[in-house]
């Protein structure tokens, strides 16, 4: 039988992996986008994005058990990957290939 005490706490471990996962990629794909169309080679604007990538993802690990709300750690990461997903495809659309 599940205790009531340990479903926030799978709601915030599921939300800091599987959340904190989307926002971090869709953040880097991003990142290295932009950073090939300011001029940086394309192999080296990927290694630069996904270290940040590490350090954002590291983040938003710790921050997902010190909000105080889980409803708010699980709107936090559906806009933050709303808006990463939704830069990421505009500069897909945008950014030659």
């Amino acid at each position: 039988m599940v205790r009531h005490a340990a479903i926030p706490v799978t709601l915030r471990v599921v939300g800091a992996v599987g959340g904190g996962y989307v926002v971090t990629a869709s953040t880097v794909a991003a990142l290295a986008a932009v950073l090939a169309a300011c001029g940086v080679a394309r192999p080296d604007a990927v290694v630069l994005a996904s270290i940040g990538g590490f350090l954002l993802y590291l983040a938003l690990l710790l921050w997902a058990f010190t909000v105080k709300s889980v409803t708010r750690l699980w709107f936090a990461l559906a806009g933050g990957a709303t808006l990463a997903l939704s830069l990421t495809w505009s500069l897909a659309a945008i950014l030659p290939h």
